[in-house]
């Protein structure tokens, strides 16, 4: 059992099958995760790994550092999260099931103030450390470091300095300055590759396009006209938002209203409903971006007679994981989350996505996708849900730019509100 890094007590080569496959998996490593563990060590041991979510990142992290250890066995590490769900549910299991003990992790955050062979802390504890202990610093999701605050810890001189993320690109720019602080140094295994390395799942794409009914269609266009108004008066969005003037106000109030009008557009619950009537034996996640939309989804599934649970930020962190627990062991097998679940929670293998709103980024995309294609016997599903000559749309149109690119096979449906046309 040497080789899984474990420390057996009395000594004996005995360890159940469950620990035997979990550590194997941290072994035998991918193709890819072998490419950067090479890349990290030849570019100096400081790296950027942008790697599509589901694909490893945190088992070929925990790898290096193992490897690290065998020649610098007194390294002290320090893994940094931007959220406490990240450190608990992700790095502190992940650590564990590899085969590192537990006396030699120890967490730094809240009342928490433990310094281990391995620490664990969040950015907002990261200011109150004594960092000088730590040759080794991981910095996960690293995208959530661009600030002035960060940037020097991101800039201190260690040994050994590694970033994770799916994807680093942030519309402000703030990027170019993670790049420059490593030097360039960035190891990309996009999704893409993944699928076409067998590391992802493969997966059909459908879209789905609603038409709006006559009525909303009258509201949307009048909102919008209001909106455009307002936009030309104070000279554009970007010129609007660097003041505090009432038309400012009035354009946020309008963008809001006509975000919540298409988000909670009584026909893209019947769709939902529809597809979960398709899948009603498969594990389900359907992307929400308002913890409202979620709880109304709820509710008409119920109705349906179909068994979903929901997780939003309105949600103690322990109900949470209670039912991430409960949808793990198939209690029930569909869950309505809003983008609290984009990063930090490790989900089980999910048959079915279904996206009902977001945003049109790269990240959030990746990240979602990601949800859906850790690797499993059957190809995942991924509906994409829109209102049709909305705002919603153009977010929905960049999104599928990628999904099309990636699927095995894509359809295109539309539902006029009395039937799904395919």
């Amino acid at each position: 059992m040497k080789s899984f890094g474990i420390q057996i007590k009395d000594e004996s080569e005995t360890l159940s099958e469950f620990a035997v496959e979990e550590n194997r998996k941290y072994v035998e490593l991918y193709d890819w995760q072998r490419r950067a563990i090479k890349f990290f060590f030849d570019k100096n041991c400081e790296s950027i790994f942008e790697v599509s979510t589901g694909a490893g990142k945190t088992h070929v992290a925990i790898e290096i550092i193992k490897r690290v250890w065998k020649t610098d066995p007194k390294c002290k590490v320090l893994i940094v999260t931007p959220k406490n769900v990240i450190l608990e549910d992700t790095w502190y299991k992940s650590l564990y099931t590899a085969g590192i003990s537990i006396k030699d992790i120890g967490a730094y955050y809240g009342a928490i103030k433990e310094y281990c062979p391995i620490t664990i802390t969040n950015m907002q504890s990261i200011d109150t450390m004594e960092l000088s202990l730590f040759k080794f610093i991981i910095f996960d999701e690293i995208h959530n470091y661009c600030t002035n605050r960060l940037y020097p810890i991101l800039e201190r001189k260690v040994k050994y300095k590694l970033g994770l993320s799916a994807t680093i690109e942030k519309m402000d720019g703030g990027h170019w300055k993670l790049l420059e602080i490593f030097n360039y140094s960035v190891f990309k295994f996009p999704p893409k590759q993944a699928l076409d390395e067998g590391v992802l799942n493969p997966f059909k794409f459908i879209n789905i396009g609603i038409e709006l009914d006559d009525e909303t269609e009258e509201i949307y266009e009048r909102v919008t006209q209001n909106l455009n108004m307002i936009l030309q008066a104070g000279g554009g969005f970007s010129r609007l938002m660097r003041t505090n003037s009432g038309l400012k106000f009035k354009m946020l109030k309008l963008m809001n209203e006509r975000k919540e009008l298409v988000n909670n557009y009584f026909r893209k619950f019947d769709v939902v409903r529809y597809v979960c009537n398709i899948h009603k034996e498969n594990k389900i996640l359907v992307f929400h971006q308002y913890n409202k939309q979620t709880s109304k989804t709820y509710w008409h599934l119920l109705d349906e007679g179909i068994h979903a649970r929901v997780i939003h930020s309105g949600i103690s962190k322990e109900k949470r994981d209670e039912v991430l627990k409960d949808f793990k062991n198939d209690k029930f097998n569909c869950l309505l989350a809003t983008k609290v679940l984009d990063e930090g929670y490790n989900l089980p293998s999910i048959d079915v996505g279904i996206i009902t709103a977001g945003d049109s980024t790269a990240k959030q995309t990746i990240q979602r996708l990601g949800r859906v294609l850790r690797k499993k016997e059957n190809e995942s599903t991924l509906y994409q849900i829109f209102c049709l000559r909305t705002i919603e749309e153009e977010h929905a149109i960049e999104r599928a730019k990628l999904f099309k690119q990636l699927a095995s096979n894509y359809e295109e449906w539309k539902y006029d509100g009395e039937e799904i046309i395919k």
